[in-house]
């Protein structure tokens, strides 16, 4: 096993849209830090440099990062030979609205020659950040392209209205969401497999790790598997270890994390909060148990550690007590 980065760690002060330091931020409700040890980014443009001196100063084997900050097929060709030079392995992320209906999801017909000209682009903004045009299949396919183009050994596809349609919607019903999910995974099958490359999909507090196993199932092709997330199951009122258990057979990649869990007591509900993995009730060590005995591949199965602070917080300081706690505690996991 070998531990990465999840560029997630650093969102509060690296993602354009979200950086505490924008005067967007700074006139906004929002908390502000209460100190950092690590400045933001330069600029405002997609935080690939940043993030790859990151992973030198943990000295991490992989990354995970939105394949659409790489803009075009230049980029995605840079960024993979810095990743050859460095010797990291990339995990490419995707959003697509997994759930959309045939209409919004668009025509799954995939011809690369003919579409290339009109290509969905991806911008960077301080107000907002995606895809600006195309289908949700278009988006889907452009993300896999600039992934495979930047030598990804997979892409992870991520729900993106996880806010507006999730298990607990009552309208569609879960039922009809995943039909849905079914059938647009489906149409990305002949685009992975005309791109060689490898989709997984993860439970992102929207469904259960049980229901991407259905889908999963249904899909019923070996170009997609699963990315397992430690704590995501527990906002979906899903056991950790039980998921994966679920999943651990079909894990290409993990997102690490850890996640505390405040029982409903005076404000009579309870409260999940983010934390240094160690600090909450996650049973990391467990899981990993699971996922060395179980995993189609333990020696190069990546854990891209994934400690979103709230923005008040320092990412820094939380990564670097994570990543102690790991290579303390669970040392004879890492190669």
């Amino acid at each position: 096993m070998k531990l990465g980065l999840s560029q997630a760690s650093y969102r509060w002060i690296c993602y354009p849209w979200l950086r505490y330091d924008t005067p967007e931020y700074l006139y906004s409700e929002r908390r502000l830090p209460y100190h950092n040890t690590i400045q933001p980014p330069p600029t405002l443009e997609a935080p690939i440099a940043w993030l790859l001196e990151r992973i030198t100063a943990h000295d991490f084997t992989s990354l995970y990062m939105d394949s659409g900050w790489l803009a075009d097929e230049a980029g995605a060709a840079a960024f993979k030979r810095r990743c050859a030079e460095l010797g990291l392995t990339y995990f490419a992320a995707a959003t697509a609205n997994l759930a959309a209906e045939p209409d919004d999801w668009g025509s799954p017909r995939y011809d690369r020659a003919a579409r290339a000209a009109a290509a969905p682009v991806y911008r960077v903004a301080v107000r907002g950040a995606g895809w600006t045009s195309g289908t949700e299949f278009q988006q889907a396919v452009r993300a896999m392209e600039l992934a495979a183009a930047a030598g990804a050994r997979a892409v992870n596809v991520v729900h993106r209205e996880a806010g507006r349609l999730h298990r607990f919607t009552k309208d569609p019903p879960l039922a009809r969401q995943l039909d849905n999910v079914i059938r647009n995974m489906r149409s990305l099958v002949p685009v992975a497999e005309a791109l060689g490359l490898t989709m997984t999909n993860e439970s992102h507090m929207d469904y259960r790790v049980a229901d991407f196993m259905q889908v999963r199932a249904a899909v019923a092709s070996p170009w997609l598997l699963h990315c397992f997330d430690f704590a995501n199951s527990i906002s979906v009122v899903e056991d950790p270890l039980d998921a994966a258990q679920l999943a651990a057979p079909y894990t290409l990649f993990t997102h690490i994390k850890d996640m505390r869990v405040q029982p409903a007591v005076l404000l009579g509900e309870p409260m999940f909060f983010h934390t240094p993995i160690g600090l909450g009730h996650v049973p990391v060590e467990a899981i990993l148990d699971v996922l060395q005995a179980h995993a189609p591949d333990p020696a190069s199965l990546h854990h891209c550690v994934e400690v979103p602070t709230m923005p008040e917080f320092d990412p820094e300081q939380w990564l670097a007590a994570s990543v102690q706690w790991l290579r303390s505690n669970c040392g004879r996991f890492w190669t």
